[in-house]
């Protein structure tokens, strides 16, 4: 091979390699060892990392360390769900369909949306594909962002907008809270406007938003989007709706968000599971990226039988005209989904969603009464929520909550020690009084 393209040494194949960085000496390994020893020496090895799985994380922003039932793991340990991939046969596949299906419907009543799709790489892409949806289906070309949002999917939705050619307008707001005033002329401008004139495509924003703040739900700024053939998406933490209204309520287009907090370890940072919905219209729906599972009867009986409904993906008959470069889904993380969600049921969810609110108003209430801190710095919150730690530094602050088995949540870029906390319900009332004790120390 190597003279058929011309070089006579495979070490010209990585001739733009700079040659200060191009190994001299094999690689001083130790060994050989047995198994038993091989094993022990990685142990040790590992042992000297430390992981949120041995320590209290208060980590959030869209990805949190929740309980998973031992039920769901051992389910999810099953053969036929970790090998699950594109049913490209899908009269085969029945019980993955059916578990895709099941998925989609309890999602769908979850966030009160009409249509879930099955399903997309995590939040951020999520975000980035309805920016193009909202694009193409109102034919304009900015898209409005605002409020609170995470930098990274703040990132992927640009990375998704530029290389295509639309335009995102960040409009982050004051004090965690959306910038109504503002928004409402942007729109009300756009109404005074002849359609063929109209810029905005839709309007994003999240529920709660990054930093963990419940808007006063915007009913007049949804109808004046609305009112100018706009369309508006909007981000959730799907475990939230067992408290709050649901997106469908308040008549969100589009719905996006992260499964991952549906009983799937955060592993890492993935793989994630991304979940976009949306209202039922036949446009709208060939629009969406990924695929749509449905149900049906087998030929000449009634029997349930289920199918890929709707497919835009380019890898299939679709090809150049297909609505997204996505050529895989979350299937495994979907699935595990779905087995969680049936798991909890609707009381579940409900329970669930609330002690994550307790604790969060107990964990917040408790770190205000500490001379020097605001907490919440904003508000009203939901499982997330700022802490303005005052005067002290990020490092101070990482430095003895690493030590004492803490880790103390997300920082905030800006001025100060500013920190996004967020509670699971591995929380126990005794975790979240040493960690005020904890704080308390840092600040005196």
């Amino acid at each position: 091979m190597l003279k058929d393209i011309g070089y006579s040494d495979i070490l010209e194949l990585f001739s733009d390699i700079p040659e200060e960085l191009l190994l001299k000496d094999p690689v001083d390994i130790p060994g050989p060892y047995s198994e038993q020893h091989l094993t022990r020496l990685f142990q040790s090895i590992a042992a000297k990392s430390r992981n949120t799985s041995n320590m209290v994380s208060f980590l959030g922003g869209g990805i949190r360390q929740m309980y998973i039932p031992a039920a769901i793991e051992d389910l999810m340990r099953r053969g036929e769900f970790v090998t699950s991939y594109t049913p490209y046969q899908p009269e085969i596949s029945q019980g993955l369909l059916q578990m895709l299906y099941e998925y989609q419907s309890m999602l769908a009543e979850i966030l009160a949306m009409d249509v879930v799709n099955a399903s997309m790489y995590d939040w951020a892409t999520a975000l980035g594909e309805a920016v193009l949806v909202m694009s193409r289906l109102t034919r304009r070309q900015k898209i409005i962002l605002a409020g609170p949002i995470a930098p990274n999917r703040l990132a992927v939705a640009r990375s998704y907008a530029e290389a295509s050619g639309h335009e995102l307008v960040v409009m982050p707001g004051t004090n965690g809270q959306l910038p109504v005033s503002e928004l409402m002329e942007i729109f009300q401008q756009e109404k005074g406007k002849k359609k063929s004139q109209r810029e905005y495509a839709g309007l994003y924003f999240e529920v709660p938003s990054y930093y963990g703040t419940l808007p006063d739900y915007p009913q007049p700024l949804i109808d004046a989007v609305h009112g100018v053939d706009a369309l508006v998406t909007v981000g959730v933490d799907p475990i939230s709706l067992g408290v709050i209204a649901p997106p469908g309520d308040y008549d969100a287009d589009f719905v996006v968000g992260e499964g991952q907090l549906l009983g799937n370890a955060p592993a890492t940072g993935g793989p994630l599971l991304g979940i976009m919905a949306s209202k039922y219209d036949r446009k709208w729906i060939r629009q969406i990226p990924g695929r749509l599972i449905g149900a049906t009867t087998e030929l000449e009986s009634q029997e349930a039988g289920y199918c890929i409904t709707l497919q835009t993906r380019e890898q299939h008959i679709r090809r150049e005209k297909a609505t997204s470069n996505i050529c895989t889904n979350e299937s495994i993380t979907a699935v595990n989904a779905a087995i969680y969600m049936a798991a909890l049921g609707k009381q579940g969810l409900v329970e669930l969603s609330q002690s994550l609110a307790d604790r969060a108003q107990y964990l917040a209430t408790q770190l205000d009464q500490i001379d020097g801190i605001s907490a919440p710095l904003y508000g009203p919150i939901y499982a997330e929520f700022v802490v303005d730690f005052g005067s002290i530094t990020h490092e101070e602050l990482e430095t003895i909550c690493l030590e004492r088995g803490f880790v103390p949540g997300t920082k905030i870029d800006g001025s100060g020690c500013q920190r996004l906390l967020a509670v699971t319900d591995l929380h126990s009332k005794s975790d979240l009084d040493a960690f005020v004790a904890t704080i308390r120390e840092v600040v005196s």
